[in-house]
């Protein structure tokens, strides 16, 4: 402003408000810095942390468990109780996998049907899985089982989701 003679100031970045009162830039920067400022600033860095927190905690893999509704438990060969579930699994990451089924929470429970599935990435694929218990292990009525897929080729990649095996009454 000095090369054309006009006065100091004409010419900044700065509201009518802050002019009229003639603020300092130590009174302005204090204006600024209020708390409900400094609030809504905090919540905003928070919840963007929460969001990228859980972009990048998530399991790249999904499991839900269905039962079969056409029966609750029957008895099959050898005097094995049977129960029928769909588990529908979600690969949501872009790689293709391959997991292990495992199932637990009955004394000498295991599955009737094969324990690797393969799923494409971002694919999705419903598993008939049959599963026997012995006769006498578990009380009659509804048991509490968990069933668990894990990644063979990344062992951080799992998911266990519970189940009821039923035991009918003799």
């Amino acid at each position: 402003m000095k090369k054309i003679g006009a006065p100091l100031g004409l010419v900044r970045f700065s509201s009518e408000h802050a002019l009229a009162n003639r603020f300092t830039l130590r009174r302005m920067q204090r204006h600024v810095l209020r708390p409900r400022v400094l609030i809504y600033t905090g919540l905003l860095l928070v919840i963007v942390s929460v969001f990228f927190g859980t972009l990048f905690m998530r399991t790249p893999l999904r499991l839900d468990v269905i039962r079969d509704r056409g029966a609750l438990g029957r008895e099959v060969e050898d005097g094995m109780i049977e129960n029928v579930y769909r588990l529908q699994t979600m690969n949501t990451s872009e790689a293709t996998h391959r997991y292990k089924l495992a199932v637990s929470g009955i004394d000498s429970i295991r599955l009737a049907t094969p324990d690797e599935v393969a799923l494409e990435g971002t694919a999705s694929r419903a598993v008939p899985v049959r599963v026997l218990v012995p006769p006498g292990k578990g009380k009659i009525g509804s048991n509490k089982i968990v069933f668990e897929l894990k990644a063979l080729d990344d062992a951080s990649v799992q998911v266990r989701e519970k189940a009821v095996f039923f035991v009918p009454s003799p």
